[in-house]
């Protein structure tokens, strides 16, 4: 979801500036580039050249002198006149102050002063150093161009043939381009936020105003996009949503070089400038850049982080110096992202942009070298104000990270004005207009709600979001299964809720059913309280849990092979609440008849039960510590979803109850963990279980999620693999009343590369589980064995082979191995939705 509105916003933006001026820094001897340079106007405005050398100068000011300084090179002095808007600087070698900085021993003196900024970090974090902080910040996020930068002439094309150039049409995208960015930018949005700190809480974001061109109606995850980490102080500093070992990680210096470039005066007396580059290059664009770190505290007075590939990113982060706290105070961030020359690939939002082999016609030129995307950036800076340190703060649900007030969306201009940090521009202000009236035109506010919908398995209209996994499913009881259902949206109300559904089976030409509705009690706790009536079937056996909300989706493969159901007519009661953001809780009461759809009866007191009656209170618990969420006016969204997570649930069947037959106590529970390296290797952990107490019919005991069939030939065996089945068990060959189940998941880093086009993700699996069943006999009509000692498979997948597909192989061994190694091996098609950003 973060990578579609991410793309939604980067169209093919900072203000038009009265002075431009953009240049090269070389050796005057070798001719070579040299990077991360200072650069100061009279105007005591600075900025360094970029990996390459190069730099943009933009002010309002009138810029008549440049100063060029560089560690080994004499400073330079240069005029700058008004209609300077390129410059090419040449340095000169000192040999004395480049013999000042000779490395004479081993130790590189770089290597010291990182080492100090990583043993500092605790006193210089203003997370672990300060007891509480509060400041306001305005964002103002632009796709734009400056327009000095393009032609405004009407370009011509040619072709050649035969080495002749000979004309073919007039091309004026360009003129036009240049009309349109003089008037506008592309897009804009801003955001005026109170973000407040309590040690041993997470930082809080409270968004007070918030606009975006085009949007009557906001798109808030766009606010919980984190394109830029606030702290540079954490083991990874996230840049355009990825995630990177920070250079003052505590394990920094085994990925990164680091060179002194500089001393330059601070705030507080002096700080280094240190040049940081990765140790190894990657065909993925790696991390670089310059830390300035304070020579007394080793804080970080200045960071400037940069990735070259086919698009460029550039983050900068300003802190200022509090005295009377003695700490350096984050104030500043800003990104630019822009088109690059570098063919290596990089990642955005965890999601990989690559180069494309494809070339232009070699045949086709043109006497302009720049189109609108050449030119076109985008960029996101905030600044903070009204810093407040070690102030009287309470944060409540800080697992809400970010709050968004109803008024948000409603702010008038005084407003606006009011917190700007930086005055809106008559482009500015043009922007919203000319943007709104074409986002009204085109739709887009329905596309995005579409998209939106699509993400989470719903197809949004006006007042239902319909549920697709309810359209189309197969199993071999209900043959296909066609249905129909949604549940009314925040349009509808903010307040009620309605929900149905329903589906026929063509092979039990039966019809399925289910209704129910609810109010919301309060928003800030999420609590809803509802009822509801349920007519459906269900897979025997199975383990789910309803603080997850699972529903029987179409999109699972293991439905297909699945024969053994039981019908259940339901009457249920439901409760949730919040007890915080990432601890949520769900009651559930509910009385119904239950019917097995297959040979099976319960032996109960010498009696038969071919189908009976239960009245359950069932309490499930969904605590994610880690994760974080966002309230906004149209209720709670996990904005990060973190691990490990805890699920438990418990439910109480009560004898004798509205005619039920049954008295027990049923205990389920789920850990899932993941560990994400920086690299993308992944390793993933299931641990999941339960345990009767008491009789219970074949309905509530376990099957531990098998997904192997022992069809002939054997080829016939070759299914869709699950999400965490035991891919060799037979359906129902096992049933339990208790066991526990462990599942571990590798992801290899690196796609093994067999073509251009094929590359595939290497996963390696293993699963064990173990369990038993008090009272077998009890259950008559169908065989089944237990698991008492023990069961295991491994395998590997090979997925997204071509357009998602992929294959992956498994083996059964152990106590219950079969006799017959086929009967072992299991042959997969897996699919991984790719939706291509």
């Amino acid at each position: 979801m973060k990578k579609l509105l991410f793309a939604l916003l980067f169209l093919p933006i900072l203000s038009f500036s009265q002075q431009h001026i953009s240049g090269v820094l070389v050796d005057v001897k070798t001719k070579e580039t040299l990077p991360f340079a200072n650069i100061i106007t009279n105007n005591n405005q600075g900025t360094i050249t970029n990996v390459d050398g190069k730099f943009i100068l933009e002010s309002d000011k009138e810029i008549t002198e440049i100063q060029i300084s560089y560690i080994g090179y004499e400073t330079k002095k240069i005029a700058i006149t008004k209609n300077t808007s390129f410059i090419k600087i040449e340095l000169k070698q000192n040999i004395e102050s480049l013999n000042e900085v000779v490395i004479t021993n081993a130790e590189n003196p770089a290597l010291r002063i990182i080492r100090n900024a990583i043993k500092n970090k605790k006193k210089n974090n203003i997370e672990t150093a300060l007891n509480s902080f509060k400041f306001k910040a305005y964002n103002k996020l632009l796709v734009t161009a400056n327009p000095d930068s393009i032609s405004g002439e009407i370009d011509s094309i040619y072709k050649i043939k035969n080495g002749i150039k000979q004309f073919v049409k007039l091309d004026s995208s360009n003129y036009k381009f240049k009309k349109e960015i003089d008037r506008h930018h592309l897009y804009i949005t801003e955001k005026i936020a109170e973000h407040t700190f309590e040690i041993g809480k997470k930082k809080k974001e409270t968004v007070l105003a918030s606009r975006m061109a085009g949007f009557k109606n906001p798109i808030y995850e766009v606010l919980a996009l984190n394109i830029q980490d606030f702290s540079f102080y954490n083991e990874t500093y996230t840049v355009a949503g990825t995630k990177y070992i920070n250079p003052i990680a505590n394990n920094a210096l085994k990925h990164y070089d680091y060179q002194i470039l500089d001393t330059i005066k601070n705030e507080n007396g002096n700080s280094y400038m240190i040049h940081f580059m990765p140790i190894k290059k990657e065909k993925t664009a790696g991390l670089e850049g310059v830390l300035y770190i304070d020579s007394q505290s080793y804080a970080i007075t200045s960071a400037i982080s940069e990735l070259r590939s086919i698009i460029d990113v550039k983050a900068t982060q300003e802190f200022d110096f509090i005295d009377d706290k003695n700490i350096w105070f984050p104030t500043e961030t800003h990104i630019t992202i822009r088109k690059g020359k570098n063919k290596n690939g990089i990642k955005l939002f965890g999601g990989m942009i690559g180069f494309s082999n494809s070339k232009p016609d070699s045949t086709m030129t043109n006497t302009s070298n720049k189109d609108a995307s050449d030119i076109s950036y985008f960029s996101s800076k905030t600044k903070h104000f009204d810093i407040e340190i070690n102030t009287p703060v309470t944060v409540k649900k800080s697992a809400n990270t970010i709050e968004i007030v109803d008024e948000a969306y409603d702010r008038n201009e005084a407003y606006w004005n009011t917190y700007r940090t930086d005055s809106i521009t008559k482009r500015g202000k043009e922007t919203y207009v000319v943007i709104d009236s074409i986002a009204e035109k085109e739709g887009v506010e329905k596309k995005v709600a579409l998209a939106r919908g699509l993400m989470k398995g719903k197809f949004a209209t006006k007042y239902v979001d319909l549920d697709l996994g309810k359209i189309i499913n197969v199993n071999n009881y209900e043959g296909l299964r066609i249905g129909f259902g949604g549940i009314t949206n925040s349009n509808f109300s903010k307040k009620y809720r309605i929900e149905s559904y329903v589906a026929y089976g063509t092979k039990d030409k039966d019809f399925k059913y289910h209704f129910g509705g609810a109010i919301r009690l309060n928003r800030n706790s999420n609590t809803w309280i509802g009822a509801s009536y349920t007519n459906d079937i269900k897979e025997v056996a199975s383990l789910d849990f309803i603080a997850e909300n699972n529903s029987f989706l179409g999109l699972n493969p293991r439905n297909m092979n699945i024969s053994k159901f039981y019908n259940y007519k339901a009457t249920n009661i439901l409760l949730e609440h919040d007890i915080q953001p990432n601890f949520e809780a769900k009651l559930k009461l509910s009385a119904g008849k239950y019917t097995p759809k297959f040979n099976y009866q319960y032996i109960s007191n010498s009696n038969l039960l071919n189908d009976y009656n239960l009245t359950t209170a069932t309490l499930g618990l969904q605590y994610n510590p880690k994760s974080e969420y966002m309230n906004s006016p149209i209720g709670k969204t996990r904005i990060k979803n973190a691990y490990p997570q805890y699920t438990l649930q418990i439910t109480k069947n009560f004898d004798n109850l509205l005619d039920s037959d049954f008295d027990f106590t049923q205990v389920n529970f789920k850990i899932n963990h993941q560990i994400k390296r920086v690299n993308a290797a992944t390793t993933t952990f299931l641990i999941q279980g339960g345990i009767v107490f008491g009789e219970a019919p074949i309905s509530h005991l376990y099957n531990a999620t098998p997904n192997y069939t022992y069809k002939s030939p054997w080829v016939k065996r070759i299914t869709f693999a699950g999400k965490n089945s035991f891919e060799t068990m037979g359906y129902n060959e096992f049933i339990s009343d208790k066991y526990v189940m462990l599942q571990v998941k590798h992801k290899l880093f690196k796609r093994l590369k067999i073509s251009e086009k094929v590359k595939p993700q290497i996963t390696m699996v293993s699963r064990a589980a173990i369990g038993d069943i008090k009272n077998p006999i009890n259950h008559t009509g169908f065989t089944f064995k237990t698991m008492n000692k023990g069961y295991f498979e491994s395998g590997i997948e090979i997925n997204q082979i071509y357009k998602g597909l992929g294959l992956s192989t498994f083996y059964r061994y152990g106590s219950y191995q079969n006799t017959e190694w086929s009967n072992n091996l299991a042959v997969k098609l897996t699919y991984r939705l790719s939706l291509g950003f």
